[in-house]
């Protein structure tokens, strides 16, 4: 007997993406059927030279949506634009677990997108005077589907220590949230005195600062003393993520563990609210190219040209337009 398909009620954070998806393709001003360059669509509008990385990342984000088809500086608008609906936004953020900053800087952005990539306002302007730049850039990208993650790497590092025959040394590199530390030291309390938690800026919570983008013996983390480290959504700030991933090597022992959680796709929150943020002044460079959060194939080249096997690897929001991704890596003997 066949049963009826029943259809799955969009979550608070596909909501986010659809309502983020639909502004974009306004601002973009996107009609049914056009055919336009992405160089021409950035002059027709006005944006602001140091936005102009977003457009393309936009019409990208749109075309996995099925809405543009995207051939090199091409595109052609093949599909419905999203249609946002009307929604309580603030309703939808805490169900999704979208930080403060972040939720504060989405919702004002939304209604200023056209504004924001002539450079008419910005990100911070909107953000002041009850945020920064900084918060908000730490809490780039989290929602419920971070927390899921973040739970699954607790369990690892639990795991560890029942494994260790010593106690467990386990260095956190922090985006500023602590949402990790919590979910780690949650499962595995007994951790505590052994757990160095860092912040990736410089400005630590109650615990010690280590920047990625520089030498960490310089910075009193000396060479294979750590049996853990643990990267929660945090490495894409780093300005080269493969030299951060052999300086993590290095800090590990020989089979020492890594544990790095990330985005590897284009979240429309963040690419229409704190992407804006990554912006350069003039003459400067985006990092990556524009590519804030990148794929699952280059985390894996990176983490093998590093001297790292991987073990494990988690997905998570797959079926959203956005996805989180666990990697689980021993660091090689060799």
């Amino acid at each position: 007997m066949a049963h009826p398909r029943v259809a799955r009620r969009p979550s608070a954070t596909d909501r986010l993406d659809l309502i983020s998806l639909a502004a974009a393709a306004a601002a973009l001003r996107l009609e049914p059927g056009a055919v336009r360059s992405v160089a021409g669509t950035a002059q027709a509008l006005g944006v602001a030279p140091r936005h102009e990385w977003l457009v393309p990342r936009w019409l990208g984000a749109l075309a996995r949506h099925g809405v543009v088809d995207l051939d090199g500086d091409t595109y052609r608008v093949c599909g419905e634009v999203p249609d946002g609906g009307a929604a309580d936004l603030d309703e939808l953020h805490v169900q999704s677990r979208i930080p403060d900053e972040v939720a504060r800087l989405h919702r004002r952005a939304l209604i200023y997108l056209p504004e924001l990539l002539r450079g008419d306002v910005t990100a911070a302007g909107l953000l002041a005077p009850e945020s920064t730049a900084r918060g908000a850039l730490a809490g780039e990208g989290l929602s419920v589907l971070t927390q899921q993650l973040d739970e699954s790497c607790a369990d690892l590092v639990a795991l560890a220590a029942r494994t260790r025959r010593h106690q467990l040394r386990v260095v956190e590199l922090g985006c500023g949230t602590g949402r990790m530390t919590a979910a780690v030291l949650r499962e595995s309390p007994g951790l505590t005195e052994l757990y160095r938690f860092t912040d990736l800026a410089g400005q630590p919570l109650g615990a010690e600062a280590l920047d990625v983008n520089t030498d960490f013996v310089a910075q009193g983390f000396a060479d294979a003393t750590a049996d853990v480290v643990v990267a929660g959504h945090t490495l894409h700030h780093a300005t080269n993520i493969g030299r951060a991933l052999a300086r993590i090597r290095n800090l590990l022992v020989p089979g020492g563990e890594l544990l790095c959680t990330t985005l590897v796709e284009d979240d429309p929150v963040a690419l229409t609210s704190t992407h804006f943020l990554h912006s350069c002044e003039r003459g400067g460079a985006v990092s990556r190219g524009g590519v804030i959060f990148p794929a699952v194939s280059a985390w894996r080249n990176a983490l093998h040209a590093a001297g790292f096997a991987l073990k494990v690897e988690l997905s998570v929001g797959a079926r959203s337009s956005v996805r989180h991704h666990l990697f689980h890596a021993v660091r090689e003997t060799v």
